[in-house]
């Protein structure tokens, strides 16, 4: 029964940040594979304290939030977690994870636990797990997108001292200052308010970047279609690539725009579709028709080459949410 009451407060917590996704940021697949690295990462802290067979102090929790985060970092460097609350629901499943085992493994060595103290861990102690792996992803996202033109591996190091805040959390949260119950209001109190306060913003950023990519989308999407370049100030740019570029190159670069625009303005429409409560599958027959433009594309990147990209970079600045929203189309 202990067992049950102390993970029960874990799967509240990991459904009710889920509840939150709006927007449908995160399947159920991808959320109970972080679940599960969450189970191996506890693990894997156990077997290092293990091994030492020594009191680590503040580096044990560094140990186990950069387990925690590695999945994370993974998924933000290859472009496949591009939004704060994205990553904050991977996070709280990874954290889930890990306090599962962990919860009772405690009660397995305390006898003398009772209801409540199971009920005061699991509240309490999931809660920081979730916290501090959360703020470190999302700080992590928020440096890589401030470092967008920096090398993968630069911004990758650099992500690295995003442990050092969740892993003092984590430190002091383990030193026990004050009576479990506070500890454990304490931890709610300012968790569940920074949780939500990064659902509100980051819904307001994506609402913000689907309005404004999505009308400049069309409008030089319609331009292109139409011939009506010198229209648009996008167009006009383009238009200077024919003094730059041999004529069979300056069409390639007109047919990438247009196709890229296409299949941009198709993404950001599903998400606007299921933010708005129709979120119709995808049919194998238009996820085979996406990967086929995709693929497409991939074929005329290679044909415009550098000088070409780094011509329309003005027009298209494929930024981690661009990728992740055509991602999602396939």
């Amino acid at each position: 029964m202990l067992y049950v009451v102390s993970i029960f407060p874990i799967i509240l917590y990991l459904l009710l940040v889920k509840a939150l996704d709006g927007f449908s940021l995160t399947g159920w697949r991808p959320t109970l594979l972080c679940l599960g690295w969450g189970v191996v990462s506890c693990a894997l802290g156990y077997l290092v304290t293990g091994v030492c067979e020594q009191d680590l102090g503040v580096f044990l929790p560094l140990f186990e939030e950069f387990i925690k985060f590695a999945p994370l970092l993974v998924l933000i460097v290859m472009r496949k977690a591009a939004f704060f609350a994205e990553v904050l629901i991977y996070g709280a499943a990874i954290a889930s994870g890990f306090a599962i085992p962990e919860n009772m493994l405690y009660v397995a060595s305390a006898p003398e636990f009772g209801i409540g103290d199971a009920l005061v861990r699991g509240f309490g102690t999931a809660l920081m797990h979730m916290g501090c792996t959360a703020l470190c992803a999302n700080l992590a996202l928020m440096m890589m997108r401030l470092m967008e033109k920096w090398p993968t591996a630069a911004r990758a190091a650099v992500s690295l001292l995003c442990l050092l805040p969740s892993s003092l959390i984590h430190y002091v949260y383990n030193l026990s200052l004050l009576a479990p119950m506070l500890q454990m209001v304490l931890v709610i109190v300012v968790m569940l308010p920074l949780f939500m306060l990064i659902y509100e913003i980051d819904g307001r950023l994506i609402h913000r970047w689907l309005d404004m990519c999505i009308s400049n989308d069309v409008a030089l999407f319609s331009a292109i279609r139409k011939g009506e370049l010198k229209t648009t100030t996008a167009g006009e740019y383009l238009l200077k690539a024919k003094e730059k570029f041999a004529p069979e190159v300056f069409f390639d670069i007109c047919v990438y725009l247009g196709l890229y625009l296409e299949v941009s303005i198709d993404a950001k429409s599903h998400m606007i579709m299921r933010d708005a409560g129709m979120d119709i599958p995808l049919t194998e027959e238009q996820k085979l028709r996406n990967r086929e433009k995709i693929r497409e594309l991939g074929n005329l990147r290679k044909s415009i080459g550098r000088a070409g990209l780094l011509f329309l970079s003005p027009i298209v600045d494929m930024k981690t949410t661009d990728s992740w929203a055509i991602d999602e189309l396939i």
